[in-house]
C-alpha cells in the first residue's frame, strides 16, 4: 500500500514539472522577438568594433613607446660615452695644465734672466748710441727713444729687439759712406746747408757748395780735449772748421756721387793719438 502510494505520487511531480517546463519553454519563445534579436546584434557588433579600435590604438601606443625607449637608450648610450671621453679629457687637460704652468715658470724665469742682462746692457747701449752721427740718430729714432726711456726694463723683449737692430745698422753705416746734409751755425748767427760725407762712424767731412766753409768732423769721445776750434753738433759729434780742404771735400763728394771722374783726393786724417796725417 505503500509503495503503490508512493508511485502515484512520483507520477504526479513528473507530470508536473513537465507543465511547468513546457510552460517556460513557451514563455521563453513568445519573448523572444525579432526587434530583441536586432538590438542584441547591434550591441555585439558596437562592442567588437570598440574592442577593434583599442586593439589597434594599442598596437599603435605600443610602437611609439618601442621607438622612443629605443630613442632613448640610444641617448643613454651617447652619454655614457661621452663622460667617458670626459673622463679621459680630464686627465689630458690636467697633463695640459702641468705642461703650460711648466712652460710659464720657464717663460718668466727667462724673462728674469733677460731683464738683469738688460740692466747691464742697456746704460752701454746708451752710451754707444750717444757717440752716432746724426744720420744714424734719425733712423733709428724709435729705438734709440726706447733704450733711453725709464721703461725699457720693463719691456725687456722689445728692448732687446732693439738693441738688436741698432748694432745691425750700426754696423752696416760703419763699413760704407755716407753722405748727408746738415745745417751749420756761422758765428755771425746765419745758418747755412753743408754735405757732410762719413767714413763710416770714425770721421766725416763737410763743405759748403760754394765759398771756403769746410771742416772735419768726430765722434766727440775720440775728439781731442785741447781742440779749441771744436763745436759740439747733434748726434754727439765734434766739429773743426778747416776752409783749407774746402775744394778737396767737395771733389771727394763729386766723386762718390759720380758726378766726376774717380780721382786721389787729399784729406787730413787725425789719428787716435793725437799725431795728425796727410
Amino acid at each position: 500500500m505503500i509503495r503503490f502510494y508512493s508511485s502515484t505520487i512520483g507520477m504526479t511531480l513528473l507530470a508536473v514539472i513537465t507543465c511547468h517546463a513546457q510552460e517556460q519553454n513557451n514563455k521563453a519563445e513568445q519573448e523572444v522577438n525579432p526587434s530583441n534579436s536586432r538590438e542584441l546584434i547591434r550591441q555585439w557588433v558596437q562592442t567588437e568594433r570598440i574592442i577593434s579600435e583599442e586593439k589597434t590604438t594599442w598596437q599603435v601606443e605600443k610602437q611609439q613607446m618601442q621607438d622612443l625607449l629605443e630613442i632613448y637608450q640610444q641617448e643613454l648610450k651617447l652619454l655614457n660615452e661621452e663622460l667617458n671621453l670626459a673622463g679621459s679629457s680630464a686627465d689630458l687637460i690636467d697633463e695640459n695644465k702641468e705642461k703650460l704652468e711648466s712652460g710659464l715658470a720657464q717663460y718668466r724665469e727667462a724673462k728674469q734672466i733677460l731683464r738683469s742682462s738688460m740692466a747691464s746692457l742697456v746704460p752701454r747701449m746708451q752710451k754707444l748710441v750717444g757717440r752716432f752721427p746724426a744720420p744714424l740718430v734719425e733712423e733709428l729714432g724709435s729705438d734709440i727713444d726706447l733704450i733711453r726711456s725709464p721703461q725699457a726694463l720693463d719691456k725687456p723683449r722689445d728692448v732687446l729687439k732693439s738693441i738688436i737692430a741698432i748694432l745691425n745698422a750700426a754696423g752696416s753705416f760703419n763699413r760704407t759712406l755716407t753722405l748727408a746734409e746738415e745745417t751749420r751755425t756761422l758765428a755771425n748767427g746765419k745758418k747755412i746747408t753743408v754735405s757732410v760725407l762719413y767714413l763710416g762712424l770714425c770721421r766725416a767731412y763737410y763743405a759748403a757748395d760754394v765759398g771756403p766753409l769746410a771742416g772735419t768732423g768726430v765722434p766727440a769721445a775720440t775728439a781731442a780735449t785741447a781742440d779749441t776750434a771744436a763745436t759740439a753738433a747733434a748726434g754727439g759729434w765734434l766739429w773743426t772748421e778747416d776752409g783749407g780742404i774746402a775744394d778737396q771735400v767737395r771733389r771727394t763728394i763729386a766723386v762718390h756721387k759720380k758726378s766726376a771722374q774717380p780721382q786721389l783726393v787729399e784729406l787730413p786724417v787725425q789719428l787716435q793719438t793725437g799725431e795728425a796725417g796727410e
